[in-house]
């Protein structure tokens, strides 16, 4: 005999937790020494419908005045990388010989994004380009028991 609870289904002895799945996100941002910190906040807001709370915006640590002002700006946590992290993580799909110039890595906004949560992140937005910056946004799926 089997009884619902709003949390669990229980079978005999056996209780079976049911799972939550949630999205946690990482706003990745590259930008040239031209742009300012609205560049970046105007393409995140056309980049992303919503940005839910525990979001992190992500970045190359020479970026890291303008990734400050950003987060506090938006209310995120930020998250800042060396070139040599970003240059190594897997998932980045354009590449830019200019940034790669600049940096020392490909893509500062899609690299930061994944870095930022780890290897199990994928990509949901890839690099968009706005005023002398780009962003991209990742995903890291979480489980959580109610």
């Amino acid at each position: 005999m089997a009884t619902d609870d709003a949390n669990y289904s229980v079978d005999g002895d056996q209780a079976v937790t049911d799972m939550i799945q949630h999205e946690r996100l990482s706003i990745g941002i590259g930008c040239s020494s031209r742009a300012c910190s609205d560049d970046v906040i105007r393409l995140i807001e056309v980049s992303v419908d919503q940005i839910p709370s525990g979001t992190m915006i992500a970045t190359l640590d020479r970026r890291a005045s303008i990734g400050e002002i950003v987060a506090s700006t938006l209310g995120l946590r930020l998250v800042l990388f060396p070139a040599s992290i970003l240059a190594s993580v897997a998932g980045v799909t354009t590449h830019s010989p200019l940034a790669l110039s600049k940096t020392r890595t490909a893509n500062v906004a899609e690299a930061s994004a994944l870095a930022s949560l780890g290897p199990s992140a994928r990509l949901i937005v890839p690099q968009t380009k706005g005023r002398f910056c780009t962003c991209a946004v990742a995903s890291l799926p979480i489980t959580v028991r109610p």
